[in-house]
């Protein structure tokens, strides 16, 4: 069962590392034409409007997460009437909850918009065609979330990948008609996106209802089971607030203090983020169903084991893209734009750093999760990064750079891990001084000892394609020695050898 479940990780993680490459080649280039055909103020006036109906989903947030965890959760114990039973019930509650959302988007979040938002006068009517659409695709996406978790639970990961290529093919389409449609940029593009995530919601939706039985919509009310649901789902709430005011309101703080420019330099920041984090977050979407499956099943000992594990590999898998970008994104920015965003190197660095410290978090989140009992956990973690945001508008105010909120936010991601780590002690059993020695140490050893040589070749080599190529060859190499000989234990590394000798078995 171990090595089966092995073998499954492996697989989906491969299926979901083409599917993000493919798309993730192609979106280098679309990004860039976007930002080209929009020009830097329209696109950062799409950021941030998507930003505002973003901050309105914070319940679907909490939701889409009990959802999950309820769902993997009966799987994971085999029980496939409990489980057509939580889907029923998540299918009707994401349903009203999805028109809550638009009601308070059309009221709250449209006055917010037309009132506070810094965005030029004569872009407000584009701006607000834009919010609209954005208001339909959360819509659409919130009574999607069971049939997404469902996929996630069965671990069905080539679904994923075959749509996310499709969704990457008519994103191309999309920059090619906007050269071609002689009408407002900003709002073609708005629209026909929308289109591709109906289109995209609909393959998603009539896969999983075709594949598997257990998820046909049935109507039923199970007060206990909605009760629990809700209980679950109220005390995620607080975390999922503070997760968005620390992320979205970040974006807006950001818009006030800086403009639309600012939001455009984020904008394309986190662009690059995503792309490096979504190379290796196949593996996390992997491995998470089986962390809660282990939970639900009382195999504890599997369950911390690959907590630990996943943390590090994670970290490791991030590192080796992480790296070269970090020390070669002005190089790389230039190559990609024609018009590099002011601040956009410093951005994303950061952004990268803060996406590296994040790699420990997600393995404890979905172990926490499993567990069921996050009541504390929320109150203290969600309070803990709710801190960001006055702390940034004080020192905004107080005259401080724009780059300021991100820095706040990487040391209140760092003081979130630490608090998440001792209520993995405290509710699941894991070992501090365990999880330092096996996956702190070894992670920060491996940072710091393989950036020695690519951080010295990009100093002593000039500015271009060639630098850019011996740094990223010299990181990989680097990354990959130190992960080897410090990073894994004796177990790991023998594993690495067995695949490698499968592997080269197959080309023989």
């Amino acid at each position: 069962m171990v090595s089966e479940n092995s073998r499954r990780i492996a697989r989906n993680t491969v299926l979901l590392y083409l599917r993000t490459l493919f798309s993730q080649l192609i979106a280098l280039y679309t990004s860039r034409k976007i930002l080209e055909i929009l020009g830097v103020e329209d696109y950062g006036i799409y950021n941030v409007v998507g930003g505002v109906v973003g901050m309105l989903t914070f319940l679907n947030g909490s939701m889409a997460v009990a959802t999950q965890r309820f769902l993997t959760f009966e799987l994971g114990r085999g029980d496939l009437k409990a489980y057509n039973r939580v889907f029923s019930m998540s299918c009707l509650i994401h349903i009203a909850l999805a028109l809550m959302i638009v009601i308070a988007a059309e009221t709250i979040g449209l006055w917010f918009l037309n009132s506070y938002l810094n965005i030029p006068g004569e872009r407000m009517t584009a701006a607000n065609w834009v919010y609209q659409f954005s208001i339909l695709s959360v819509f659409v996406g919130i009574i999607q979330t069971p049939y997404m978790a469902s996929l996630t639970a069965h671990e069905h990961m080539n679904i994923y990948a075959y749509v996310g290529m499709g969704e990457s093919v008519s994103r191309l389409v999309v920059v090619f008609l906007l050269l071609v449609i002689n009408y407002d940029h900003l709002i073609v593009y708005a629209l026909l996106c929308l289109i591709i995530q109906l289109i995209s919601a609909s393959i998603y939706r009539m896969y999983a209802v075709r594949k598997f039985d257990e998820c046909r919509f049935k109507q039923l009310w199970n007060k206990s089971l909605f009760q629990s649901m809700l209980s679950f789902t109220g005390w995620n709430l607080f975390g999922t607030i503070a997760w968005i005011l620390k992320d979205q309101g970040t974006n807006i703080l950001m818009n006030i203090f800086g403009g639309a420019a600012i939001n455009a330099a984020r904008g394309v920041s986190y662009q690059v983020s995503n792309a490096v984090q979504n190379l290796v977050s196949g593996f996390s979407t992997a491995v998470n169903p089986q962390l809660t499956k282990n939970y639900a099943a009382g195999d504890r000992s599997g369950f911390h084991r690959l907590m630990m594990t996943s943390s590090k590999i994670s970290f490791f898998l991030l590192l080796l893209i992480a790296l070269p970008v970090m020390i070669e994104i002005s190089y790389l920015l230039n190559l990609w734009l024609v018009e590099v965003p002011a601040y956009s190197v410093i951005f994303t660095q950061l952004i990268l750093v803060e996406a590296l410290i994040n790699t420990y978090g997600g393995p404890m989140i979905t172990g926490l999760m499993a567990m069921g009992n996050i009541k504390w956990y929320q109150v203290v973690v969600g309070s803990a990064m709710l801190l960001n945001l006055p702390i940034s508008y004080v020192l905004l105010r107080t005259g401080h750079s724009i780059v300021t909120p991100l820095v706040v936010s990487i040391f209140v991601i760092t003081l979130s891990l630490m608090l998440r780590l001792l209520f993995c002690r405290h509710q699941l059993g894991l070992s501090v001084r365990l999880y330092v020695s096996t996956v702190v140490v070894p992670t920060l050893g491996v940072a710091i000892i393989s950036g020695i040589a690519p951080f010295a070749i990009h100093q002593s080599l000039t500015f271009g394609f060639f630098r850019l190529l011996a740094v990223g060859g010299v990181s990989l190499v680097s990354v990959s020695f130190f992960t080897y000989v410090l990073g894994l234990n004796s177990s790991e590394r023998q594993l690495v050898r067995v695949g490698i000798s499968k592997l080269l078995c197959k080309f023989r």
